[in-house]
């Protein structure tokens, strides 16, 4: 018991410095692209920011109803499944990457509904069908997610891990892997996290709900975007895999911030997609047609391989 109160501890930590460090990235990094100061209100270039908004979403009245609670415990729940090394894991399953994937369409399901309860019935239909997009844009990764499957044969975060010993998956399957970064780009650009400091689905200044709602509501979604790049991470590039003398947890916080890095600049190079047909037609006509076509190349591949012994 004690030893899976310390793994709790030890996870939070994690993942609310990350979640930290993410929002202070991601404001200040925009801000630069778009020729900004950014955060400026404390010293150190702002670093302190995201603690004072966070502060001051905790001042006002609280608006909580049942979607909004079950947002915030499946968006904390997901990271069980989360393996940071071979031993920080807080439930060790087979079928955490199902887990995952679960909670994944859990989470945004319940953030939509959250949405739809509101009154103000004008700015949610803006922000559902932002999410409506989000939850579209898992199928390409949930499609090249399959195909990944049918090269490791493991249903485990951990075993995939260990699977990329001599080459990280991404030598197996690079379309894969770059359909699920441009699901993670267009995510990033749909909940505008790049946008002028602001995230959510609705943007800046638009986003419903007070307090600690409109707080739970923000977290739920840069946990969708920070759990799709950790299991990009995790799927594709080695994971926490030691690289040389360089310890895994720190080289999955490399990679881990260089997808984030290299997604906000790729989402700021798109310039403004805010049609949603054209974001409709990107997913259904292009992401979804390649990851069905990589999915069929994998199977072909497996097929010839396991059962006719061909290649």
């Amino acid at each position: 018991l004690l030893l899976i109160l310390k793994k709790t501890i030890y996870i939070l930590i994690i993942v609310a410095l990350n979640l930290y460090v993410c929002t202070y990235l991601v404001s200040k990094l925009s801000s630069r692209m778009e020729l900004r100061r950014g955060y400026r209100m404390t010293r150190v270039g702002g670093i302190g920011f995201p603690a004072i908004r966070f502060l001051s979403y905790l001042g006002k009245k609280a608006n909580m109803n049942i979607w909004i609670f079950l947002l915030f415990i499946f968006s904390l729940l997901i990271w069980t499944v989360a393996p940071f090394n071979s031993n920080l894991v807080l439930v060790d399953m087979d079928w955490s990457l199902m887990a995952a994937i679960l909670f994944i369409i859990i989470i945004i399901v319940l953030n939509l509904a959250g949405q739809l309860s509101t009154r103000y019935k004008l700015i949610m239909g803006t922000a559902s069908r932002k999410m409506i997009m989000v939850l579209s844009l898992t199928i390409p990764v949930f499609l090249s997610i399959i195909s990944l499957l049918f090269v490791n044969k493991s249903f485990g975060f951990k075993e995939i891990v260990s699977l990329q010993h001599v080459y990280w998956n991404i030598v197996y399957q690079p379309l894969g892997f770059i359909i699920c970064l441009t699901s993670i780009i267009l995510v990033i650009k749909i909940l505008r996290f790049n946008k002028s400091g602001a995230i959510g689905a609705a943007g800046f200044g638009e986003y419903e709900g007070n307090g600690i709602s409109r707080l739970i509501m923000k977290f739920s979604e840069y946990t969708i975007v920070i759990f799709l790049i950790y299991m990009t991470v995790i799927l594709y590039l080695g994971g926490f895999k030691n690289l040389f003398f360089i310890r895994g947890e720190i080289m999955l916080g490399i990679k881990f911030y260089a997808v984030l890095i290299f997604s906000l600049f790729a989402g700021k190079a798109l310039g403004n997609i805010e049609d949603y047909r054209l974001l409709f037609r990107i997913n259904f006509k292009f992401l979804i047609p390649l990851a069905l076509i990589n999915f069929a190349v994998t199977l072909g591949f497996f097929i010839a391989r396991n059962i006719y012994g061909l290649v």
